[in-house]
């Protein structure tokens, strides 16, 4: 098998934009501190920002991420004119400690902070349970109030919604962050994957999206990301990661 070594473009990328203050200015409810040393939570358990897991390769990274390698692609939070570069993926490298953490370091205490919340769609509401924690079912649902109010040629986009299911990402044995609560799917059955197109996580695939950017920008207005920024893109994808979007670390490619 053919192991790609990172260039030295997401090196230096890292140098810019891995910056700890994004996590207290992305999560000021749940982190007290953070520095290049460590993160401290506001239940008091302390992370390492770095960990000395092998990162050389991308399946390193992904399969080995901490919390530095989760801040080193910078999130363009901008228009999609143009597709991600070669493995730019900026989410997608996540320290699964952290999130237990917050959210639950199991399926019995994820459950614990679910909430229900109505979600608009253009034959009336539907329930979705998503995570309480740092007000994500608050945020949640302004999201799809806002989605109303768009043209129905947009708001269609929304439809078909999808959140909280406890389960790994396929083809690894990586939590999906639809386990914690914090991320939901819409339109499953007409937006893109890229596993459609490829399964090796270092393929050359071509960019595929249909997701309008008007629901895009909502999202992110309220601190979640979305998957079609992602050169592995899932355009159907949203997250909450306001650590991504925290002015420490916003920027563009």
């Amino acid at each position: 098998m053919t192991l790609y070594k990172l260039s030295l473009v997401p090196i230096l990328s890292a140098l810019l934009y891995a910056n700890p203050q994004c996590y207290v200015e992305g999560y000021p409810n749940l982190v007290v501190s953070a520095n290049e040393h460590e993160i401290i939570l506001k239940s008091g358990e302390k992370f390492p920002y770095r960990t000395t897991a092998s990162k050389e390769t991308w399946n390193q990274k992904i399969d080995n991420a901490d919390l530095a390698t989760q801040l080193e692609q910078s999130y363009d939070a901008g228009g999609f004119e143009t597709p991600p570069p070669y493995l730019h993926s900026p989410g997608r490298l996540r320290y699964q400690p952290f999130f237990k953490s917050l959210y639950g370091k199991d399926k019995k205490s994820i459950e614990k902070n679910l909430v229900t919340i109505e979600w608009p769609t253009l034959k009336g509401n539907t329930k979705l349970q998503v995570s309480k924690v740092d007000g994500v079912d608050k945020k949640l649902y302004a999201i799809g109030q806002e989605i109303a109010k768009l043209p129905k040629a947009d708001r269609i986009w929304a439809e078909g919604a999808t959140t909280y299911c406890y389960r790994v990402i396929k083809d690894t044995d990586r939590l999906s962050m639809h386990s914690y609560g914090i991320a939901i799917d819409l339109a499953p059955n007409t937006t893109q994957y890229w596993k459609d197109e490829a399964s090796s996580e270092t393929a050359k695939i071509g960019y595929k999206n249909t997701m309008p950017l008007s629901i895009v920008r909502i999202f992110e207005k309220h601190g979640f990301i979305w998957g079609g920024r992602w050169y592995h893109y899932d355009t159907m994808h949203f997250e909450y990661r306001p650590e991504l979007l925290a002015p420490s670390c916003k920027g563009k490619i």
